[in-house]
């Protein structure tokens, strides 16, 4: 259930993408740019259920670009979108950070008998500029630390990297979720640690040639079933909400018309 948006822009720090857009870590706006030397950056989702469905925000953030005049981009990916769009992505339902760090995995409560490909194999299949990163959800479900969930991201990063060391990364803070709608947020709880942690961890590892940025999805999401089906996905409202906190990042990287 997890996205990463990677663009190559000149030499800033990380940046923090807000709902009301994308600002400087160290505060003062970004500049737009896609990676150096390319007019049309592919873009790739990479996530867990969130970003493959039941999730359906896909149709809403190309609908939000499209009706903004952003064209200047190409959503690639290993699937076609189950909600209806024609937005390519990379997302598996059910996957994890840690998953993904290798060259095949599979999910074997979800999908059994199928092999999904990990990062590395999809940046050598689909040659992304940019990267959408929306994983976490699943891994602090699963029990993983903060720390364990980062050090993942890293090795996310590094894989993208080593195919394109031009390569932009955009981070999501992951929305808030509680499973089984119930009282108990001890996993609410390690969800909010890894999303206060993401900027600093973000600012560490970004670089001048392969930035990574940071989507905030978390500050005005709802885990109620105002909007989301179980407390954990995304209802149409939902959606709605989680694609316009990606446009307000994108708006401030993508080049409009």
């Amino acid at each position: 259930m997890v996205l990463a948006l990677v663009l190559a822009c000149s030499g800033r720090s990380a940046n923090v993408a807000g709902a009301g857009g994308m600002t400087e870590a160290g505060g003062g706006s970004s500049a737009r740019g896609a990676p150096l030397g390319v007019s049309k950056p592919r873009v790739m989702i990479v996530g867990d259920s969130i970003s493959a469905g039941p999730g359906c925000y896909k149709k809403y953030l190309l609908r939000s670009l499209t009706a903004n005049r952003y064209s200047r981009f190409e959503f690639v990916g290993e699937y076609a979108d189950p909600c209806g769009s024609t937005v390519r992505h990379s997302a598996v339902s059910c996957s994890t950070a840690a998953q993904f760090t290798g060259a095949t995995f599979t999910v074997p409560h979800c999908a059994q008998g199928k092999i999904f490909p990990g990062l590395s194999t999809l940046m050598s299949r689909h040659h992304p500029d940019v990267v959408l990163l929306q994983l976490g959800v699943n891994d602090v479900w699963g029990g993983q630390t903060t720390e364990q969930t980062l050090d993942n991201y890293q090795k996310l990063v590094e894989q993208a990297r080593a195919q394109n060391p031009r390569v932009v990364v955009v981070v999501a803070q992951i929305q808030k979720f509680r499973p089984s709608c119930g009282t108990d947020d001890s996993v609410q709880k390690r969800a909010e640690a890894l999303v206060a942690a993401v900027p600093a961890w973000a600012q560490k590892f970004s670089s001048a040639s392969s930035p990574i940025y940071v989507a905030d999805l978390w500050t005005n999401s709802d885990w109620s079933m105002a909007e989301t089906t179980d407390c954990v996905h995304p209802n149409d409202a939902g959606a709605q909400r989680m694609a316009l906190n990606w446009f307000n990042a994108l708006k401030s990287i993508l080049q409009p018309d």
